[in-house]
């Protein structure tokens, strides 16, 4: 029985040491730095730099009442979080998209007389044909604006003009960087431009309430102020300290003032 055993585990064996001998041997191998010391290896260091670091040379505006305007940005952004945001927050909830919808367009539709007069005044002729055009489309077959018909012509795209570029395109510089109570970010050059929007804008509001027979105004004034500020920051994306950067007031103030030098160039 044992001879019978042996006879048939022999050729087992014997495949198993011609296996083991004739084929691929493994190999250890060790890595030959293992043993070495660390090698002294360091890896970049992100951070946020320095307030007056060379890195933040590119975000410089000419901005002397930096303290002051520091002051109005955080009493802007109290008033936008406890005022504003609420406010068009219950606007949005209370009317539905297609009438907020409408309330700005009519509101775009109103602008486009100032927008003309201005790019009349800055010789750009095909801007105040586009511009009117535009107004009589929407103010007639747009039901006073509310629909905005004229944006389906691509050749009539809209245009956006206002006191402040046509002062620039003149050649008035921006002057100092300021901060406009509630507005927002400005210069010197803006703010006058902004008190001249005003005022073309209630010369355009007096005239169409002189002709839709309108003695007092006053309601419609006070109901237009609250709509405009509503429409405006239910449209506007931009939320204060909600960039997560510590520089935000650096790049708002940066991005507002490369943005008008593109708006009076273009």
């Amino acid at each position: 029985m044992n001879a019978r055993v042996g006879f048939l585990l022999f050729p087992a064996v014997l495949a198993l040491f011609l296996v083991s001998g004739c084929g691929p041997k493994v190999v250890d191998v060790t890595d030959p730095q293992a043993g070495l010391a660390p090698s002294g290896f360091r890896t970049t260091v992100h951070h946020w730099p320095e307030e007056n670091s060379q890195s933040l040379r590119f975000l410089d505006i000419y901005d002397p009442w930096e303290p002051m305007n520091r002051n109005l940005y955080e009493v802007n952004a109290t008033l936008d979080k406890y005022v504003m945001l609420p406010a068009a927050n219950v606007y949005r909830l209370v009317l539905p998209a297609p009438v907020r919808s409408g309330v700005k367009n009519f509101f775009a539709n109103l602008n486009e007389l100032p927008t003309a007069f201005n790019s009349l005044l800055q010789g750009r002729f095909r801007k105040v044909a586009i511009s009117f055009s535009r107004f009589l489309i929407n103010s007639s077959f747009g039901l006073l604006g509310v629909r905005d018909l004229a944006s389906r012509n691509k050749k009539l795209p809209r245009q956006n003009e206002d006191v402040g570029q046509t002062l620039g395109y003149w050649g008035l510089g921006p002057g100092p960087y300021f901060v406009m109570p509630i507005m927002g970010p400005s210069n010197v050059r803006d703010a006058v431009g902004f008190g001249g929007d005003i005022l073309i804008l209630y010369v355009e509001v007096e005239m169409l309430y002189q002709a839709a027979g309108i003695e007092d105004g006053t309601p419609l004034d006070m109901t237009d102020l609250v709509l405009r500020g509503l429409n405006i920051r239910a449209n506007t994306a931009f939320s204060y300290h909600s960039t997560g950067s510590p520089f935000e007031y650096e790049m708002v103030r940066f991005i507002y003032t490369k943005k008008r030098e593109l708006d009076i160039q273009r």
